[in-house]
């Protein structure tokens, strides 16, 4: 019964990191977004101002 509760405990941390893990991908991938849209809004207001 022992190796069994073991066996148990083992799965439920590993389900319980498998479960953390896309969060932080997912934050990862906001970062992402948002360092990529500031850097597309930059361009857009340069073109702008060296349009004018």
């Amino acid at each position: 019964m022992t190796e069994y509760n073991e066996l148990g405990r083992l799965l439920k941390l590993r389900k319980e990191k498998e479960a953390l893990i896309p969060k932080v991908v997912d934050k990862k991938k906001k970062i992402r977004a948002k360092r990529k849209s500031r850097k597309v809004l930059l361009k857009k207001w340069i073109i702008n101002i060296t349009d004018d």
